[in-house]
């Protein structure tokens, strides 16, 4: 093997100083660059972003390779159906753009990484050089416990079944039959995959996070702050926590009259939400900051005790990962990829057969950091060793430059 393969990286999310598909895209090409030749393939819509860091920082690589389809086909963007549609064309244009590149820059390995979902497909298998696909998420479902709090219960429904009857998805299918190597986020999105496919994938590699300073001590002597981060929609689970507080106050009104529960973000759900903590009489307990700044962020992140983290089907949580780098102990939904990357020493997780017990449980584990504040900087501090040694950008890219390295030299990949 040579001892800097030439890799494809396909990323239509591909983007400095982004979060989400685009932050994901942009730091596994820095990341692979390290032991790596890698040429991106992203929208040209990136190119004044992409272009302004690499003059300003004097990189050579990775390169970049734009494809962007025409102006008019934007307006399919403009709602789901339409950017899935675009999408595949999107990938059908990279496809037609890259196959003589393949030779050309005498590539060892096409890998995808955005978007993160399989059931959209990739153009990648298809070039003729080994191929990966991954991390890959969006296989996860919202447990059968939860789904009273779920709003829009015909779109989960449809998604579901989207998910559970995968292998009869063509696109989806199609690609991962081709690909040499599917990178798995977490278990969760083997399930519903024929056996065939699972044999040649791994599991447990997740995208990164950077590598930040971990907050001070918090105050143990004032109330008990618990924050909530995101977008205010069903499956995020903001109601379960809110349910849990008022579970909380009924059950110990002395013990929990200084917890104190800090939330930031916004989203559809927002009157909803802010009506049930009126009607349930929680005003005091609850703080709403809308989205914050940076610095307003660090803020929380300093006077917090633990993250409660209630998404009901995440492939990996951003804020999870960062709650954990801060060393903010994590209380996580056991589910999907939060329930794979919290253990019993660096957070807790919380399960139920129905939304009652499921309530109930969390308001417990709420409890027990609030009554025990030593036990949640005790874990935080697990969590912190646990995301620098699984979750940074340098770890997750250093194991994916360790399954190339096996790919190319006929091993069998396997994540350490």
């Amino acid at each position: 093997m040579k001892d800097r393969p030439v890799v494809l990286l396909s990323a239509y999310g591909c983007e400095p100083h982004k979060g989400s598909e685009g932050g994901v895209g942009w730091n596994w090409a820095l990341q692979l660059a390290k032991g790596s030749e890698v040429h991106v393939v992203t929208r040209e819509a990136r190119r004044p972003a992409v272009e302004a860091f690499l003059n300003e920082h004097g990189l050579d690589n990775p390169k970049f390779i734009y494809v962007e389809l025409p102006q008019w086909t934007l307006k399919f963007k403009e709602t789901n159906l339409g950017m899935n549609i675009y999408y595949m064309f999107w990938q059908l244009a990279c496809w037609w753009e890259c196959r003589s590149l393949v030779d050309k820059l005498e590539v060892d390995i096409a890998h995808h990484v955005s978007f993160m979902s399989l059931t959209r497909g990739s153009f990648v298998p298809f070039l003729g050089v080994k191929s990966v696909i991954g991390p890959i998420g969006g296989l996860q479902t919202v447990p059968k416990a939860a789904k009273p709090v779920i709003r829009s219960r015909i779109m989960e429904a449809i998604r579901t079944v989207a998910v559970k009857f995968f292998r009869f998805n063509p696109v989806g299918l199609l690609t991962a039959w081709k690909a040499d190597l599917l990178v798995m986020a977490n278990g969760a999105n083997q399930r519903f995959m024929p056996k065939a496919i699972r044999d040649k994938a791994v599991t447990g590699l997740q995208i990164g996070t950077p590598i930040i300073t971990a907050r001070p001590c918090p105050d143990l002597e004032g109330p008990i702050v618990f924050h909530w981060s995101g977008r205010f929609v069903d499956h995020k689970g903001l109601e379960i926590l809110i349910r849990a507080v008022d579970h909380l106050k009924t059950r110990f009104p002395g013990s929990s009259k200084d917890v104190r529960v800090v939330v930031s973000g916004s989203g559809p759900l927002e009157e909803f939400y802010r009506n049930l903590i009126g009607e349930l009489g929680l005003e005091d307990a609850f703080e709403f900051l809308g989205w914050v700044t940076l610095d307003e962020m660090n803020a929380i992140w300093d006077r917090s005790h633990a993250f409660v983290f209630t998404s009901l089907r995440e492939t990996t949580g951003m804020a999870l990962q960062e709650a954990m780098m801060r060393e903010v102990a994590p209380i996580v939904i056991d589910n999907g990829g939060p329930g794979e990357m919290v253990t019993d020493e660096s957070g807790i997780k919380v399960a139920g057969e129905n939304i009652e017990e499921l309530v109930s449980h969390l308001a417990n584990a709420m409890m027990d950091l609030a009554q025990n504040p030593a036990r949640g900087i005790e874990m935080g501090v697990k969590a912190r060793e646990r995301a620098l040694k699984h979750y940074s950008w340098d770890a997750v890219g250093s194991q994916m430059l360790d399954l190339y390295r096996a790919l190319l030299d006929g091993q069998k990949p396997e994540l350490k």
